[in-house]
């Protein structure tokens, strides 16, 4: 995996259904940040990661890892 954040928010989001104006709205931060960092543009601070990933997909620390190493 090229960018593993950006692995991890593109499937976290995908198991959740949602969309990326839907987690950055939820998160509270702009569209073009969530798809930037998405889309592997510019790196996602990894407590950003974690956060979207619990508070937002309410994804496990467990799930995290699993798609990160592509499970």
């Amino acid at each position: 995996m090229a960018n593993r954040a950006a692995d991890v928010l593109k499937v976290g989001r995908r198991l959740r259904g949602m969309t990326q104006d839907e987690v950055a709205e939820i998160y509270g931060i702009s569209r073009n940040t969530y798809q930037r960092w998405e889309n592997g543009r510019t790196t996602a601070p990894y407590d950003d990661v974690t956060s979207i990933c619990l508070d937002v997909f309410k994804l496990s620390i467990e799930k995290i890892n699993e798609v990160a190493n592509g499970l």
